[in-house]
């Protein structure tokens, strides 16, 4: 399940949060599950979006209304949380309070087995909680390694979910191809497609923002849609939308 809220910026409060917000919002939204859940249900969710200035490693929004998309497996706990959400008078992350106003249910696209997308927050593919000296440098989206580690994470994750090693089994194709036209371009335009970011626990690791083509099996894009794709998507990475 995925739902858009949009929000107004309550105008007594900052207006600025840092580029690299993810650790602020995933604080903020996590406080508000645990009110709903005492155990940790499995939820992902984007940046926050809106009319902005970056300058200096800062997001100045210049928009009184900011979206945040929000998606999670269990339609009990998604309805709950979201729920919750409309009951605050507005959510705090960092000196930014964001007033709810209006939610938009976003339909489920039809799951095939090859699906292109875009990263509407920083893909990680390790987690660097785990093992801090990994995910350290920049691994060429369009590189076998770059596919694997990605196929690896998501297969693991699956199987943590409780999917069947014979289902599992039928997973086996699997192949990310980043759009190698838009790599090259910011590449030679000197701007950046990774960039580190902080964990929750404050460990250093890559982000990469790129669109990209997926070939795997409709499970698999079923589960990336509602769950994100690469590592602490539970901290607000991975989560992907559909090119048109």
């Amino acid at each position: 399940m995925r739902i858009k809220i949009s929000f107004l910026r309550d105008q007594s409060s900052s207006n600025s949060i840092p580029l690299h917000h993810q650790k602020l919002l995933s604080a903020a939204l996590h406080e508000i599950a645990s009110a709903v859940s005492p155990t940790p249900v499995p939820f992902n969710f984007s940046s926050i979006k809106g009319t902005s200035r970056i300058q200096n490693g800062i997001m100045k929004f210049l928009s009184t209304k900011v979206t945040l998309v929000i998606s999670a497996p269990d339609a009990e706990f998604f309805n709950k949380l979201i729920t919750e959400i409309f009951s605050r008078p507005y959510i705090s992350v960092g000196k930014l309070n964001l007033i709810p106003k209006n939610k938009e249910m976003l339909a489920d696209p039809v799951f095939q087995k090859r699906m292109r997308y875009l990263c509407i927050s920083p893909l990680v593919l390790t987690n660097p909680d785990i093992d801090p000296d990994v995910n350290q440098e920049i691994i060429s989206p369009v590189s076998t390694e770059f596919s694997d580690a990605l196929f690896n994470g998501t297969l693991d994750r699956m199987e943590a979910a409780g999917y069947s090693e014979d289902k599992l089994a039928q997973y086996a194709e699997f192949e990310v191809k980043p759009d190698r036209e838009y790599v090259e371009k910011i590449q030679d335009s000197g701007k950046k497609f990774a960039r580190y970011y902080k964990s929750s626990k404050g460990n250093s690791m890559m982000g990469y923002l790129l669109p990209f083509t997926l070939h795997a099996h409709p499970d698999v894009h079923e589960f990336i849609w509602n769950n994100g794709a690469g590592a602490l998507t539970d901290q607000g990475y991975g989560m992907v939308d559909i090119v048109a």
